[in-house]
């Protein structure tokens, strides 16, 4: 029956980029709220699924913000529709459950880490604590760039594009001159 049910959430959830089935009886559903916030609630199946209610999860690294009464509030939502639907999949009825979860209140916490400013002692300006990623370049031979290039010049059938030794050719004539016979 559990491998009938993954089949069908599989089919359901093909062409939504916010299902994601972690292993054979863990599932992942990322509820957005907006462009920047967003959480994952995450169900898995004991052994005797669907007669025992499913384990629901909200302590993963990218709910660290959510506050523990929304978790509280929604984990008691869907475990009072589990125990509602046993001895049926229920893992569908869940997810849509979770998208139509209401909350009054504040699901986020108010100290966002984005938010946080730190005060420089020589000058009233303000430096936020996130700063861009540094991206570190790989550092290449030139042995390494040399066969970079020349893949590159040479395209992918290997031939070099039409007229990239003009320059040397332009050369070549200037210093042989302009010899007529006549």
């Amino acid at each position: 029956m559990n491998e009938e049910e993954r089949e069908v959430l599989k089919s359901i959830y093909e062409s939504d980029s916010n299902f994601s089935i972690v292993n054979d009886n863990t599932f992942q559903y990322k509820v957005i709220l907006d462009d920047d916030r967003f959480y994952l609630v995450e169900i898995h199946w004991p052994d005797n699924y669907p007669d025992v209610v499913p384990t629901i999860n909200l302590d993963l690294f990218s709910n660290r913000l959510l506050t523990n009464d929304f978790k509280t509030k929604l984990i008691e939502k869907l475990t009072a529709d589990a125990n509602e639907q046993l001895g049926m999949p229920m893992t569908y009825t869940l997810f849509e459950s979770v998208k139509d979860f209401s909350y009054d209140g504040d699901i986020f916490l108010n100290s966002l880490v984005s938010n946080a400013t730190v005060s420089l002692p020589s000058s009233s300006a303000t430096v936020s604590t996130l700063a861009a990623p540094v991206i570190k370049k790989e550092q290449l031979t030139k042995s390494q760039k040399r066969r970079q290039w020349n893949h590159q010049m040479g395209g992918e059938n290997g031939q070099k594009p039409r007229g990239h030794d003009w320059v040397e050719i332009v050369r070549h004539l200037s210093q042989t001159g302009n010899k007529i016979e006549s």
